[in-house]
């Protein structure tokens, strides 16, 4: 029997049955169990100490060295791209950014890029910034941004990140594994000066029509123990922007209930806030322009490190950085794997969703996701922001919930491919008041 018919059996049978939403969801798959599997500590430590060796990699630093500043940086993390497997795509995304605000020179900035070319264009990112900063000894809380060569080792922020997206993309492209949807690795440059690399490439994506499913960007992902002495290295924190249905909180649930199916002793605290309080992060860029995403970071921040020359090694816990790649790598592999999130609205931007004819039940539509063999459909009460029921469905594109008033309920549906992997919800949303 094949999966895909194993699976319709399986919809046949459960289809009429509405049950909580997260109680349905599928057994772990050994594909994706092997590559969380798959992340080493040891390795991740080691990765961290080359990067913190290079004393700066500040963008305005020295790029002709061997040994120190962000030009031996990025050459040796592209080096380490190229090594891990034929399968990977490397380059360098250059933009040449002209002097201003924290950029007190012109500078050629250069992204580190991995790609793993899957089935189909829709891409799914996992990201870090390479880049580093700190304040010059003695300065108090002032930053001399002209002064690209002081020491900072920047082992956590954003080391941490980099050596997470190294470990990934390694796995990920020794492991064989055939995807649908094409996975980048990308460690970006300039996020200290005002997440410039970022922007850009997010930037050039964006008019190129590249679709991008999700962003999982980790920056500060490595420490445990906080500058008030408060510990925590079993909780990772997943920041998205709203509001409650945009397609960044609908990642960010996805997160947190694969990692409880592969990862379950890693709590992620899911944080309704685009960044911490009045921050940003290299995800933010991809926000302001429609992209989902997600940050990741550590429970319990020791400011006291970030930014100085005592962001060092030894500030970072292998076992706890591993473990967040891991939620990383159930997430994207995931969605790498899983068809299309279905489309649900109309070419005009309103959600194809009605009350039938009886003026009292729900009736859903959505586009055909390429590859899908079936559906879920959720739902919740307007005020819980967690779907609480669902219904599997077949291969249709419509269906009816009698007597669930749409005044009182959010909806979403989710595409399921032949071996059970889901996309993300695409959740039915109000159209704005014109």
């Amino acid at each position: 029997m094949s999966a895909a018919i194993g699976f319709l059996i399986l919809l046949g049978t459960v289809a009429a049955r509405v049950t909580p939403a997260r109680a349905q969801a599928a057994a772990p798959d050994p594909t994706i169990a092997s590559l969380v599997d798959s992340v080493s500590p040891a390795r991740i430590a080691s990765l961290i100490q080359q990067l913190a060796a290079f004393e700066t990699r500040n963008t305005l630093s020295d790029t002709v060295s061997q040994t120190r500043g962000i030009g031996a940086a990025r050459r040796w993390i592209f080096r380490y791209f190229q090594d891990a497997s034929p399968r990977l795509q490397v380059s360098y995304d250059v933009f040449q950014i002209p002097q201003g605000g924290r950029i007190t020179q012109p500078v050629e900035l250069r992204n580190v890029v991995a790609i793993l070319p899957g089935r189909s264009p829709r891409r799914v990112y996992i990201s870090g910034h390479y880049d580093t900063v700190a304040r010059p000894a003695q300065s108090g809380s002032s930053f001399d941004w002209s002064a690209g060569n002081l020491p900072a080792p920047g082992a956590n922020d954003d080391g941490s990140g980099t050596a997470l997206v190294m470990e990934l993309a390694s796995i990920f492209a020794r492991s064989g594994v055939e995807f649908e949807a094409t996975l980048v690795f990308i460690a970006f440059a300039g996020e200290e000066q005002g997440l410039i690399g970022a922007t850009a490439h997010a930037k050039a994506a964006a008019e190129a029509g590249t679709v991008i499913e999700a962003v999982l960007n980790n920056d500060i992902v490595g420490g445990t123990v906080a500058g008030n002495g408060q510990a925590d290295n079993r909780t990772v924190r997943v920041f998205s922007d709203g509001p409650e249905d945009s397609p960044n909180r609908q990642l960010a649930r996805y997160i947190r209930d694969v990692a409880a199916r592969y990862l379950p002793a890693q709590t992620i605290r899911l944080v309704a806030r685009h960044d911490r309080f009045g921050r940003g992060g290299d995800h933010t860029p991809f926000n302001q322009l429609g992209y989902p995403g997600v940050r990741f970071s550590e429970a319990t921040e020791n400011f006291s490190r970030q930014h100085t020359v005592d962001d060092t090694p030894d500030g970072v816990s292998p076992d706890y950085l591993a473990r967040n790649a891991q939620v990383n790598a159930a997430a994207a592999a995931s969605l790498a794997l899983a068809p299309a999130a279905p489309v649900v609205n109309t070419a005009r931007g309103g959600p194809t969703l009605g009350r039938g004819t009886t003026g009292y039940d729900a009736t859903l539509r959505w586009q055909a996701s390429p590859g899908a063999v079936g559906y879920r459909i959720v739902w919740r009460d307007t005020w819980t922001n967690d779907w609480q029921h669902s219904r599997l469905v077949g291969n249709l594109t419509s269906a009816a919930l009698p007597g669930l008033s749409i005044d009182d309920y959010v909806f979403g549906v989710a595409a399921i491919g032949p071996d059970g992997h889901e996309s993300l919800v695409s959740a039915y949303l109000i159209p704005p008041r014109r």
